[in-house]
């Protein structure tokens, strides 16, 4: 039995190592089949890596474009803004200055009117009673009959101011509540104004990071590039290797079966000796 056991193991060594070699032929004969399919799926792969980033840089294009579009419009509308404000500021000295004379100088200019047609109602009073009285007089020739006085008619004059300096205090008042309108009207537009600031910054950011995400598309568009061209090289030299590698094995299971056949020829001619004894 000894003899019989010697022999089944280079039997099975020259068989594993056969089967070793005939899938080594066979992986090495699949490698170069494969090659050109992997080669072409490969540069597929590539050209829809480089045609997605050739859109998204299109896209980033475009997002840059309207960012900047609106970046112009809100820094026309922040001018525009101050220089309402400005206006309005403008507007509300005027209307400060306007409220002062209409309120103050008019109607102290009205009061001193009519104390001057007091005045002069009073000086006019005398005047007339010394014409009427000298008009009684038949010997001097004097006819003093007016149908209205001097007197009465400057009094109804210095009445007549009277409704004057309710309307310019009335107007008074409503250039006040225009002032303070406009106040809050200007108010808003500061707020507004830092609004549309805080828009600046945020687009001004958004342009760095798009300029970051074009050159990095770039890096990656000219990387794809490089590989398009490389690609066949590239999957050549990685095939070469692997084939290297298999020959590299089929040449150790060679020397394995060898070894394995100069084992089986020993042992067969011990048996063969033992059986001649």
């Amino acid at each position: 039995m000894r003899p019989a056991q010697n022999k089944i193991i280079p039997i099975l060594i020259i068989w594993v190592t056969a089967i070793g070699l005939l899938l080594s032929i066979f992986f090495l004969i699949q490698i170069w089949r494969l090659r050109q399919p992997v080669t072409d799926k490969l540069r597929s792969a590539v050209n829809q890596t480089s045609d997605i980033l050739q859109t998204t840089g299109d896209g980033l294009d475009l997002i840059s474009q309207v960012i900047k579009n609106v970046y112009t419009s809100t820094l026309y509308l922040d001018d525009t803004t101050n220089a309402l404000a400005q206006t309005i500021q403008s507007t509300s000295l005027f209307i400060d200055s306007a409220g002062s004379f209409v309120g103050e100088d008019l109607i102290n200019t009205i009061t001193n009117t009519q104390r001057t047609l007091d005045t002069a109602q009073a000086s006019a009073l005398v005047i007339d009673n010394i014409l009427t009285t000298l008009s009684r007089v038949p010997l001097i020739g004097i006819n003093y009959n007016p149908s209205l006085p001097l007197n009465t008619a400057l009094g109804e004059v210095s009445k007549s101011l009277d409704p004057l300096q309710e309307s310019l205090k009335g107007f008074q008042s409503n250039l006040g509540s225009t002032r303070t309108d406009m106040q809050e009207f200007k108010d808003q537009l500061l707020i507004l104004d830092q609004n549309i600031s805080a828009i600046n910054k945020n687009l001004a950011s958004s342009q760095a990071v798009i300029d970051d995400y074009r050159t990095q598309v770039s890096i990656l568009t000219s990387w794809a590039d490089d590989a398009r061209t490389s690609l066949p090289v590239w999957v050549k030299t990685i095939f070469w290797i692997l084939t290297i590698i298999i020959l590299w094995l089929v040449l150790i299971q060679v020397g394995i079966l060898l070894q394995g056949i100069s084992l089986l020829s020993r042992v067969q001619v011990n048996l063969e000796a033992k059986s001649d004894q």
